[in-house]
């Protein structure tokens, strides 16, 4: 227990000032590991369990979002540095289905000339085992080859979540949103 504390102090760090300037002019993106997804059931979890987005089945049906940081009170973005992981459907199908996206900062999945990009947010897939421990399945700023996000590809649906720092929130959802920066 105090390894994964000491991890979560050093990964708190790491977010706080891996994506500023050193000075230089360069940016270094906050980096990402599995033990970044350590313990990551104990974060703000939210629980859905009706469609949200037209058409995009990974956010449709029963699913658990967990945020590892609240944003300040009023932030027009999430901080670098902030984790959401999605599981969807019913545990224990949902270890199944597991999915991230990660702020790393540094301008970083700035996107095409279409504007489908979903700036400093990086995606992933996980596989989380029996002891729900996570491992990264793929990173990046879309999937690799011959490999999709339930189906998907990220960032045009996350393209369309501009004002909100492009995190997808319940279409449904009027107030007291999970996820929507002015609910923090």
């Amino acid at each position: 227990m105090k390894i994964v504390g000491f991890l979560l102090i050093v990964l708190a760090a790491l977010a706080a000032c891996s994506s500023s300037s050193d000075g230089s002019g360069t940016c270094t993106e906050v980096p990402v590991f599995n033990s970044s997804f350590a313990n990551y059931h104990s974060w703000t979890s939210y629980s859905f369990d009706s469609p949200a987005i037209p058409d995009s089945p990974h956010t449709s049906g029963p699913r658990r979002e967990y945020l590892s940081q609240k944003p300040p009170h009023g932030s027009t973005s999430f901080p670098v540095g902030t984790i959401i992981v999605k599981e969807i459907g019913e545990p224990p199908a949902s270890q199944d289905s597991v999915f991230a996206m990660v702020k790393v900062g540094c301008d970083y999945n700035p996107g095409d000339s279409n504007d489908t990009g979903a700036p400093n947010w990086e995606w992933y897939e996980l596989q989380v085992d029996a002891t729900n421990t996570a491992s990264i399945l793929w990173d990046g700023p879309a999937p690799p080859p011959g490999m999709t996000y339930s189906g998907f590809a990220c960032n045009p649906c996350h393209a369309g979540a501009k004002a909100n720092d492009y995190v997808q929130t319940p279409s449904s959802c009027t107030s007291d949103c999970p996820l929507q920066l002015s609910t923090f």
